[in-house]
């Protein structure tokens, strides 16, 4: 079988997946070729690039923009010939939607069935207006006959593509998943030492991109509610952005200077060996890293109901979901756990076992049958 990936979203969990799909399809005898951008490359895919080329996946650097561009028609072309040059292909798979877009259009060239992974509609998200909602999903509706399957990473955005247009036939859900072997690195009191956490310090752990969509200021507000009856606890708000100086001034308006950590970007899972509970306050995802991170270093959660949650996260088991914006929703949650030992224990315990369910080899196995299931179509 020979397939080719197209990214132009080449950070953050988007990237992750592909590069954890694409060695896990190359070891499994899957001739295996990723169109990449190096244009919003992060350090994510940029590491991933050896290991991609260990395991014998095939590479091609094709500059593509977020946006729409006179230069996706050359880069259209370009991918053209890249078919005809290394010959048939079983598979096209474009991940995120520029991407997923030209996956699709190839089909109108003559090129093999089509793959789509969204990792997140924008039409999820309630920042954009009516008027670009419509727009996008004129696209996607325009788009939907040419894709031979829809993958989606969660319900919330099986759902959503389904609204979109695309026959419920079309639409399977494969969940994001992580490698559970132990991490190496520093032990947990090597971390909270590094961050400036004292033995008693009961830490409320965010790890992403300091933008809209994750919501960080809703997450500051909340955290303000408890501290005054939560003296031991902390905020370290882990990662970078265009809204970290926003952040930081908000702090000092709620007092909050001596209680929030700002470390930077640091290894998000190894960070939150440091962490005694992980809040998400997104608002829209399609099925976020870090929640299956967290749970994998066992610590309870705190999320809105975003894409992966409802996968993720069984209330009362293993953490609490609340409404999108939902400050004081959000602030009951943490002081709960805050308040709670054994509660903030049995949580995380549950987290470390729910997570087994969504392993990188899972993922592979049921990508791999997929694509099979579409040969034989």
């Amino acid at each position: 079988m020979r397939v080719l990936h197209i990214l132009e979203a080449t950070g953050g969990g988007t990237a992750r997946h592909v590069v954890d799909l694409c060695v896990g399809l190359a070891g499994q005898g899957v001739e295996v070729h990723l169109a990449y951008s190096p244009l919003r490359m992060d350090r994510i895919l940029e590491g991933g690039l050896p290991l991609l080329r260990q395991s014998g996946v095939r590479l091609l650097e094709l500059p593509l923009r977020r946006a729409p561009h006179p230069g996706d028609l050359k880069a259209l072309l370009a991918l053209r010939k890249y078919l005809k040059q290394a010959g048939l292909f079983d598979l096209v798979h474009g991940h995120s939607s520029k991407a997923g877009g030209l996956a699709r259009l190839l089909r109108l060239l003559g090129s093999a069935k089509a793959v789509y992974t969204p990792h997140a509609f924008i039409t999820l998200s309630p920042e954009i207006n009516d008027a670009a909602r419509w727009v996008y999903g004129l696209v996607e509706r325009g788009l939907s006959p040419l894709t031979s399957t829809l993958i989606a990473v969660s319900e919330d955005e099986a759902r959503e593509a389904i609204r979109l247009g695309y026959p419920r036939e079309k639409v399977r859900i494969i969940p994001n998943a992580i490698g559970l072997r132990t991490s190496q690195g520093e032990a947990r009191e090597e971390v909270r030492g590094r961050l400036g956490l004292g033995h008693n310090d009961l830490a409320v752990g965010f790890v992403g991109r300091f933008v809209s969509q994750k919501a960080p200021l809703i997450l500051l507000d909340a955290f303000a509610k408890v501290a005054p009856k939560n003296p031991q606890a902390r905020l370290v708000m882990v990662g970078d952005g265009p809204l970290g100086n926003t952040l930081k001034q908000r702090a000092r308006e709620l007092a909050l200077e001596d209680r929030v950590i700002w470390p930077g970007f640091m290894d998000g899972r190894q960070t939150m060996r440091a962490f005694d509970i992980f809040a998400l306050s997104s608002v829209y995802e399609g099925f976020p890293y870090v929640l299956l991170e967290a749970m994998a270093e066992g610590l309870p959660l705190v999320a809105t109901r975003v894409g992966g949650t409802e996968l993720a996260i069984r209330e009362g088991e293993n953490g609490f979901v609340v409404p999108i914006g939902d400050i004081q929703g959000f602030a009951q949650s943490l002081d709960l756990l805050l308040s709670d030992t054994a509660l903030r224990r049995r949580m995380g315990e549950n987290s470390r076992i729910r997570v087994q369910q969504f392993t990188v080899d899972k993922m592979v196995e049921a990508t791999l049958a997929l694509y099979k299931e579409l040969l034989q179509e």
